[in-house]
This record gives structure tokens, sequence and C-alpha cells, in this order.
């Protein structure tokens, strides 16, 4: 006979909690285009034009700071200062169009996770006391969301100065020069050359095109970035929330008032919880894997170059140096950003092991022994979020990037004083 069970239902407001939590990636990923379901109003042809303009307008300008790298080898100063941004765009344009690419993948991961199917899918049994799980459950859910809607704030907040100045502070040097009727070239928002038609980009009306092309490529920049690593950060800590919970159940698995087939089920329910819970890691990995190799790569040469720019003495003055300063804060916040959701999934894919030794397995029959002895084996597999095979994403190594790019930086400072 099977044992009567009931199936763990989230406090009210959950859903409404995740929406908020994550509403600053759903928000900045459906600016530029992409996520075209529930959250879109517009007709899906005309969203997808919508992605494709920005996407062609981010890739151009990609391009244009190309050439001007080209045909200023010789001059190291402007390289560091615009190797920073190039090396930003460039990402954020994998990231959207990774996004855009699994699109579907990640919006079945986002209903399961609004609906708590994950949670759910977990049966408990009616005998016994089981209100403190859930309320542990609760809580420990709760204060997960809270924490991403605060972070995610503050990440929107923060690469947004940084994109925004960007066009501010030579649109505002533009507009000063203009109105006072001095003789100047007009600046554009980054380092850039346009072959055939350089000689003109000063003219308006074609000046103004131009500017307004490179404003919204950072803008693309600000929007892909934030909704890449929002996403990143609520799948990693949604799945280290799963961990958590699958600790708490595990001490259920030994509770002395239950039965032999009792504990058996409950057994069984935490094996399968535990499967889910990998599928869903492997789901993020496959998501997220290549483009954090690439985030890595360039996380240490952006570092190095900014953190050299900013020591690099230049015609700019001090508004420059400010604005590389704030850009390094961005750069390495990202990248800590990335390594510390990854170390506590890690963290507590370790724990797990201990959580399942510690249970009372030793009073139960040699039966369920041999079983739980399973279970403990197949928890010691350590689960973490990868940069393909290359690196786990923890805080070692975000350390070992802070060193990286140290050295790089000494490497930098000896070339520029020769």
């Amino acid at each position: 006979m099977a044992p009567d069970t009931l199936h763990y239902q989230p406090e009210d407001g959950f859903i409404l909690r995740v929406r908020r939590s994550t509403y600053w990636a759903r928000k900045m990923a459906s600016l530029i285009g992409i996520w075209p379901h529930e959250d879109v109003e517009l007709h899906v042809r005309w969203y997808r034009m919508l992605y494709y303009l920005m996407l062609s307008s981010h890739w151009f300008n990609t391009y244009v700071q190309l050439e001007y790298f080209f045909r200023n080898l010789g001059n190291l100063s402007l390289i560091i200062q615009g190797l920073c941004t190039f090396g930003s765009i460039c990402t954020t344009g994998i990231k959207a169009m990774r996004m855009h690419a699994y699109e579907a993948e990640i919006w079945d991961i986002w209903k399961a996770m609004e609906n708590a199917s994950f949670f759910t899918k977990m049966q408990f049994l009616r005998k016994g006391d089981n209100k403190p799980i859930f309320e542990r459950i609760d809580k420990n859910v709760d204060r997960q969301w809270k924490e991403v809607h605060l972070n995610l704030r503050f990440y929107c907040l923060v690469v947004g100065a940084v994109a925004f100045t960007y066009s501010i502070i030579p649109a505002c040097s533009n507009l000063f020069n203009q109105f006072l009727g001095n003789e100047f070239n007009r600046s554009f928002v980054y380092n850039t050359y346009y072959p055939l038609i350089q000689k003109y980009v000063q003219r308006s009306p074609l000046f103004e095109v131009l500017f307004c092309s490179e404003s919204l490529s950072g803008f693309t920049t600000w929007a892909g970035v934030v909704a890449f690593d929002g996403l990143y950060v609520v799948l990693v800590l949604y799945a280290t929330s799963l961990m958590r919970m699958l600790g708490e159940l595990l001490q259920e698995t030994t509770n002395p008032d239950f039965s032999d087939d009792e504990r058996a089920f409950f057994l069984r329910e935490c094996l399968q919880q535990h499967i889910q819970t990998i599928e869903l890691i492997k789901k993020i990995n496959d998501l997220f894997a290549p483009v954090l190799l690439v985030q890595l790569l360039t996380s240490t040469s952006i570092i190095c170059v900014i953190a050299f720019a900013a020591s690099f003495s230049t015609d700019e003055g001090e508004s420059q140096k400010a604005l590389m300063v704030l850009y390094l804060i961005a750069a390495i916040y990202q990248l800590f950003q990335f390594c510390w959701y990854g170390q506590r999934l890690q963290n507590e894919s370790i724990r797990l092991p201990l959580a399942v030794y510690d249970a009372r397995w030793e009073s139960c029959a040699q039966t369920f022994k041999s079983s739980y002895h399973i279970l403990l084996m197949s928890s010691q597999r350590q689960i973490d979020i990868r940069a393909w095979s290359f690196s786990g994403m923890s805080l070692e190594t975000f350390s070992t990037i802070i060193r990286s790019a140290a050295s790089y930086f000494t490497v930098l400072q000896t070339l520029a004083e020769q």
C-alpha cells in the first residue's frame, strides 16, 4: 500500500516574488528584441526586427572600432582606451545571440521556476510534522529572491551608469563647444574609423546619425549585459536553493517515527529530486558554459587594460580617468558576480554528502542502508558551473583572474615606460 502523501505548496506570492526579483533581467532582454513571449505585446515579426536592428548596429560599431585599432597600431594609449569597450561590446553581442538561440530552453526553465515545478514535484508523507521543513524552505526561497532583486537593481544601475557615461560626456562636450562657438572636431562615443566616409563624418546630419548609432550600441551593451548576467544569477541561485532543500529533506529519510516502507519512499523522492536538480544544472551549464569561457578571457584583458588606462597620463583629463575607474569597478563586480554565485552552488554540492552522512542511517534496516549508500555515493559528485571544461566558476577562479590581470598590467606599464 502506497504511503499517504502530499505535495509541497509554496506560500502565496511566490510567483510575484519571482517576477519582481527577475524584473530587470526580463525587461532588459525584451528591450533588445529577445524573449518574445508573454512579456511582449508587439507582433513577434516586428519584435524580431527589433532584435536584428539592435544586433546589426551593435556588430557594425564593433567593426568600426576594429578599423580604428588597425589604423592606430603604433599608439598604445589610444588602443588601450578603446580595447576595453571593444571587448565588452563583442562579449555582449555573443551573449545576446546566445540568449536568442536558447530562447525556448530559457522559457521552459523560467516557467518551471515561476510555477515552482521543481519544488511541487517533491512528495511528503502526511504522517509526522512536516511544517518546520516547509517553513525552512519558504524562508530560504524568500531570502534568495530578495537578494536577487537587490543585486540586479544595483547591477543595472552600475552598468547603466558606465554605458550612458560614454555617450553623455562627448555629447555634453560637443554641445558646450558648439554653444561657445569654438572650432573643434566633434567627439564620438567610441574610438571609431568609418571606411569610405571618414572624411565626411564631422558633417551634419551624418555625424548625428553615427553618434546615435554608437549610443544605441552602448544601450544594447547595457541591456544585454544585465539580461544575460541577471539570468545567470537567477538560475544558479535557484539551483542552489534546490540543493539546499535536498539537504533539508535528507534528514527526514531516517525519521524514527516512520516505518521502513515510509523511509524507502522518502529516499526514492530524494533520489529523484537529486537527479532532477542535476539535470537542471546540466541545462544551465549547456546555456552558459561557452559564454563563460569568453567572459573569463575578456575579463582578464578588460580589467588589465582599464586599470592601465586609468593610470595612464592622457590629454582627456580627470573625467576620462574617472570613467575608467567606474568601468573598472563594474568589470570587477561583473566577474565577481559570476564567480560568487558559482561558488555558492559548489558549496551546497559539497555540503550535500555531509548532510547525507549526518542523518541517522545507522539505526535503519540493512536494506535501507544499502540504498542509502547509493545516495551517499551519488551525492559526492561535485556539482558546479563551468566555463566549458576549462575552469569552474568559483572564488578561486576570481582570484586567479585578478592575479593574471595584475601581471599583465605590470607588463603594459613596463612597455609604456620604454
